[in-house]
């Protein structure tokens, strides 16, 4: 046998009955081989073959023993069979076996997480070993890849020929739903073809912005082009042209209206009205670029014969127009369903001046087609009609002849807490400025006014709605059934009255007839309430009376005051509202959250995401994050003062809660990633969207200022270089990342690349302008140990699309953002960040059907990824799992199980996959069923599997994989598997740091929990690290630090270290002692507990007295005894040298 080795070009080894040795054959240096089958001089001999090359081969050694341990690695994760789901993801995920990016067969390496999640990660694992510096993938030419780029339909089937995408859409609506299997082929169709419409539209922005495809209106301004592709309409959200209907002006407000627009969109294709049709419409964010793709109404593009406008108007100076068909039909689903009221507006709804100054700006055009002057333009003027929408909604009747509605940008009302107060807003921002300090950075940097285009888009949530109406609603019964008990009792006391008054001959008529009269009398009492129990017509009244005007505190408008006075007295009842709700929000709901946190900390979100959803759902915008945060300081501000006085003993009893000091953490972070997001935005379409060019750069040198505290000097560079020496990329590597110049021959002026103090001040900028709020955790040399930098990185790069190598980063630090590049290239050095770390960037996605509502999400256009998960148009999986919940609280456990496992298969009918947010729900759900019925295993396996579910759904670091990791350690826990509980635990405390940082108030919790475990398995040592690192993280709730403090007193006590153990316990004591008094069983035991382990302190320190006296005498004896025995020593060579002299 003859093998190859590093380490010698080649081994002959002969195989003999006992077992193989190497031989002494050779290779002549002629290419001859001389065959010689005795023994080489160090034959390693063995029985197995491997044994043999092992002893020979140093390098095959050092391999085999990695390979032995990874082996071990592996073997460890898949011995549970419970974990298998998530163990097989991981591995794949993180995948590193490769020779780096050098080798053409590892270019895979760095996609290994993008084939087990659909959605990008903003880390990408790389490769552990190889000798390049440079992450980018190098390929090998190849000729299918090279055709397949060449042929690039961009998401057109040239087979199968252009898709009617809106036909598709719209028959699948039509589909018949009398029975459930229609329903259920009636979803699966629109979910295909809604999955179908997001994929090529993201296809479609690709090519647009690699320039592929020709726009429709090639003369206009590059940045109001047009583009039709694959029968879908491409558009930038931007404010393209002076003479369109719209209210909202400029760039921001267009942005802010199209994602408006989709979310309404959201909302009608949820409701799945009949009669009512909308167009499939997906929102795609890339480059700092938004683009509106939507499909298009039939006939529109083929003249205005082909379709018909029938209610609103197209042309800022056309009037509105009006159907009665159309309307009935809003009101019936927008009306009813959604609390939109039916008002008055002007049938030439934009005001004189508005009009003046478009016309102004029209004459400027020489481009734009002239406007024909309309005769009853007068008459218009001092119309008005009645609409159930904004006055910005279209409705069109296609060449289909369905009606389809358009631009629905508001589905309630105009925030009145965003309206300036000359304009009739609240005042509650300008009151909130004056009340605070006239001096300092804030003051400068929050605007002194409300006037902001964005603004006019900033309307109030449905979820607030909804609660304000179910407020009113529930008052009004409740009063209405006080006024029925009122008037009941005066009835029967006027009864009373009456018969009191009659003969004594009365009282002894037949008891027979008195017990018919009875009954006849509660027969008329069951009858009369029967219809009361009914919703009245007055009942219906008062909550029409409830519904919202949506077109309030809008700039720009006609005023109704002259034009029909009932009107214009509605449009004021109507503002009053609108100023009550948002008054409600501002004083009642902020307020409510901050106190709701410091009750119970178990609702503090983990990260921006988890905080978006916690806020909408209490009814309460996100802009609102910088009150929030300052009702978060002003309590975090009392909470010092209580420490303070609890330090200098003036106080004699202290709450237990706090406010957990994450919570101002999370809400800063939020605000700084949601600034940080718009500020790169603007950066990287400033100039013509010159940096979108070579983004790494500008992303890079970005990202560094946002995760530094400080940027470094000219001579901290040098040091620094030096350092690192060859390990940071050359000039070549740099300009490999370019991916074109600018213009000519690469002398066009590129956009400079911006300071760290220039990026930090349009950070704090653009918060004090959309959050009205002044930062003070991050840019602060004093609180800089608060700023949450790792989940500030994280956050950032998953709002832009920015995608990491996932390397130990110098976060916290000093940055360089602008290093220079000797060569001349584009490029230039960043630090901790370089260009090179930069992956890709990826598009974000927004789906008008998406669940829940769900914002832009990351998405990558590999094989392996997909759309977010849509909303699955079947009522009957949504009913079937409310039924489970009902009767899983009902403790009905058999039908809860049965009605989770039907909702589940539901689901899966319809996507045909597993992979949908609902289906994860639904396991969820019959993990705790089988949990609750005493089935830990299965209940574990379902848990694993949800798990192992979101991951793939939502990545491995999102809050519903923290939580489903918490569920799984709970479960394992409570059944005795102590282990797999622990690896549970602490993967859900890991990813808690990495989303929250290290002040989270959860880690506290787990960390004790931790210890408990450790101390219950008798592992003293390992528990008393745990609650050690449980006391350093910050708790919201001081009996809970008490039980820390106990806890280590007794761990400490068991090994031994009794006077530490004394420390802790007082600690203890005086925290019971402040929370519960000295009264409290709780007191009193720690009061024993104090006085034993004091006893046991001074009974270790007498001991140790006595045996340090007693090794003191032990040493002086030795001592004495080694002195004694040297000066014997010394004694006997004097004598052994005199006995020598006398012998000479």
């Amino acid at each position: 046998v003859s093998t190859s080795d590093p380490e010698e070009p080649l081994l002959f080894i002969t195989a003999v009955p006992t077992g193989f040795y190497v031989n002494r054959s050779k290779v002549s240096p002629a290419g001859k081989h001389q065959f010689d089958p005795s023994p080489a001089s160090v034959p390693c001999f063995s029985h197995t073959l491997l044994d043999c090359l092992l002893q020979k081969s140093q390098s095959l050694r050092e391999t085999w023993s990695d390979a032995i341990a990874a082996s071990k690695e592996r073997a460890e994760l898949t011995s549970t069979s419970l974990d298998s789901p998530l163990q097989s993801l991981f591995r794949v995920a993180v995948r590193g076996d490769f020779n780096g990016f050098n080798d053409p067969s590892s270019a895979m390496a760095s996609t290994g997480i993008d084939t087990v999640i659909l959605r990008p990660s903003w880390l990408v694992p790389t490769p552990t070993s190889g000798d390049s510096w440079n992450h980018n993938d190098l390929h090998e030419y190849n000729a299918t890849v090279a055709e397949n780029d060449l042929g690039n339909m961009f998401g057109m089937d040239p087979k199968l020929g252009l898709k009617d995408w809106n036909d598709e859409l719209q028959s699948a609506r039509e589909m018949p739903k009398t029975s459930l299997n229609e329903r259920i082929e009636r979803a699966r169709v629109i979910h295909k073809v809604l999955s179908e419409f997001g994929e090529a539209a993201v296809v479609g922005v690709k090519a647009i912005c690699d320039g592929h495809v020709a726009p429709m209106n090639p003369n206009e301004p590059a940045r109001t082009h047009v583009y039709l592709l694959n029968n879908i309409f491409f558009s930038r959200a931007v404010d393209a042209g002076v003479e369109t209907m719209k209210v909202a002006r400029g760039d921001a407000a267009s942005k802010k209206s199209a994602a408006r627009d989709a979310h309404c969109m959201g909302c009608l294709h949820r409701m799945d009205i009949s009669g009512l049709y909308s167009l499939a419409t997906v929102l795609v964010d890339y480059l700092g670029t938004r683009f509106v793709c939507q499909s298009i109404v039939p006939g529109i593009l083929l003249g205005e014969k082909t379709h018909t406008l029938l209610y609103g108007a197209v042309e800022a100076s056309c009037p509105l127009a009006w159907d009665k068909g159309l309307h009935e039909t809003l009101e019936e689903s927008l009306g009813k369903l959604l609390m939109v009221a039916s008002r008055k507006v002007p049938k030439k709804p934009l005001s004189d001046e508005l009009l003046d100054e478009i016309e102004k700006k029209r004459s400027l055009m020489n481009f734009l087609p002239e406007i024909p002057k309309d005769e009853n333009s007068e008459d218009d003027k001092k119309a008005t009609i009645t609409i159930c929408a904004p006055m910005e909604a279209k409705g069109i009747r296609g060449s289909d002849q369905r009606d389809y509605i358009l631009d629905l940008v508001r589905l309630t009302p105009r925030d009145a807490n965003w309206v300036p107060e000359s304009e009739g807003g609240t005042g509650k921002w300008e009151t909130a400025a004056n009340e605070s300090p006239s001096n300092g950075k804030g003051k400068r940097l929050i605007p002194d006014n409300l006037e902001d285009d964005e603004f006019v888009m900033n309307v109030i949530r449905p979820e607030l709605v909804t609660l304000m109406t179910q407020k009113k609603m529930k008052a009004y019964l409740e009063e209405k059934e006080e006024k029925k008990k009122k008037k009941d009792k005066e009835e029967e006391e006027s009864k009373n009255d009456g018969d009191s008054t009659k003969k004594d001959s009365d009282e002894g008529s037949d008891k027979k007839s008195s017990k018919n009269a009875e009954n006849e009398q509660k027969e008329d009492k069951e009858e009369k309430k029967e219809p009361e129990e009914k919703i009245t017509k007055e009942d219906e009244a008062y909550l029409e009376s409830l519904r919202y005007n949506v077109n309030v505190f809008l700039p720009g408008t006609r005023s109704l005051e002259s034009i029909d006075a009932e009107a214009y007295s509605q449009l004021k009842e109507d503002e009053e509202r609108a100023r009550e709700v948002a008054t409600y929000l501002w004083d009642q709901i902020l307020p409510s959250i901050t106190q709701e946190l410091r009750d119970s900390a178990n609702n503090v979100p983990v990260d921006g995401k988890n905080l978006t959803d916690f806020l909408h759902q209490r009814g309460v915008n996100c802009r609102y994050l910088g009150q929030l945060a300052t009702l978060a300081a002003k309590e975090e501000e009392q909470d010092r003062k209580v420490a303070q006085l609890i330090k200098s003993g003036q106080v004699k009893r202290i709450p237990r809660r706090l406010i957990p000091e994450c919570w101002l953490d999370i809400l800063e972070c939020e605000m700084v990633a949601r600034a940080a997001r718009h500020v790169l935005d603007s950066y990287l379409t400033e100039n013509g969207c010159a940096a979108a060019t070579q983004p790494a750069q500008t992303i890079a040198s970005f990202l560094s200022a946002l995760v530094s505290s400080g940027e470094e000097t000219a001579g901290e560079t040098e040091m620094r270089l030096e350092k690192e020496g060859s390990s940071i990329p050359d000039d070549d590597e740099f300009n490999s990342l370019t991916m074109f110049d600018t213009g000519g021959k690469g002398d066009t002026v590129l956009p400079p690349v911006r300071s760290r103090g220039q990026i930090w001040s349009d950070i704090e900028t653009e918060v004090a302008r959309r959050f009205r709020y002044t930062l003070t955790l991050y840019n602060t040399s004093a609180s800089s140990h608060r700023a949450l930098y790792v989940p500030l990185l994280r956050r950032v790069c998953q709002r832009t699309g920015v995608r990491l190598v996932a390397r130990n980063y110098a976060i916290g630090g000093k940055c360089l953002c602008s290093g220079g590049n000797s060569s001349g290239g584009r490029l230039t050095a960043s630090y901790p960040i370089s260009p090179v770390d930069i992956v890709e960037v990826v598009p974000l996605v927004k789906h008008a059907a998406a669940h829940g509502g769900e914002g832009f999400v990351p998405y990558t256009l590999s094989a392996s990824g997909g759309p977010p998960s849509l909303h699955i148009a079947l009522p009957d999986a949504k009913a079937t799992l409310e039924a489970a919940h009902y009767h899983y609280q009902a403790r009905a456990l058999p039908q809860a199980l049965e009605l989770a496992q039907e909702a589940a298969a539901l689901y899966q009918r319809v996507t045909d996959t597993a992979m949908h947010a609902s289906v994860a729900r639904c396991l969820d759900l019959t993990s705790a069923i089988l949990f609750e019925a005493g089935e830990p295993q299965m209940a574990a396996a379902n848990a694993a599997r949800s798990l192992g579910l979101l991951v793939q759904l939502n990545g491995f670091d999102c809050a519903d994989v923290m939580t489903a990791h918490s569920t799984l350690s709970h479960i394992f826990l409570n059944s005795g598997v102590i282990d797999s509980g622990i690896k549970h635990l602490r993967a859900a405390s890991y990813l808690m740091e990495l989303m929250a940082g290290p002040r989270y108030v959860e880690l506290c919790n787990a960390y004790h929990k931790l210890g408990s475990l450790f101390h219950e398995c008798s592992q003293s040592a390992d528990a008393l690290r745990f609650y050690e690192e449980a006391s350093t993280r910050p708790s919201c709730d001081r009996l809970m630090e008490a039980m820390i403090s106990k806890s280590m007193a007794i761990i400490l006590a068991n090994l031994g270290k009794f006077k530490e153990a004394v420390d802790s316990e007082k600690k203890a004591y005086r925290l019971y002692g402040l929370l519960v008094g000295d009264d409290h069983d709780l007191t009193k035991s720690s009061v024993a507990t104090l006085q034993k382990l004091t006893q046991m302190a001074v009974e270790q320190g007498k001991s140790k007295v006595v045996e340090d006296k007693k090794r003191l005498e032990e040493e002086a004896a030795d001592a004495i005894a080694s002195q004694i025995e040297a000066d014997e020593a010394e004694e006997s060579k004097k004598k052994k040298k005199k006995k020598g002299k006398k012998k000479k």
